[in-house]
């Protein structure tokens, strides 16, 4: 299931419609970069999705590892 994910999330339509990379000058926010609590896990980061929301319809007893995070 991952694979077929990581496919589908890489290839067109969706990677050249969807992806943004930062450009290199692109600033990090102020709120990871000044609390030690974010950014030693983001220092190293290019990108993230950001205010994103993707639709998912899993299984009924896989929905505890889909909970909606915002």
């Amino acid at each position: 299931y991952f694979q077929k994910m990581l496919e589908i999330f890489s290839s067109p339509p969706m990677y050249t419609n969807y992806v943004q990379l930062p450009a290199t000058g692109d600033p990090v926010a102020a709120k990871i970069r000044k609390k030690t609590k974010f950014w030693p896990y983001f220092k190293n980061a290019v990108g993230a999705i950001d205010g994103s929301h993707i639709h998912a319809a899993p299984p009924a007893y896989l929905h505890p590892n889909y909970r909606n995070h915002k």
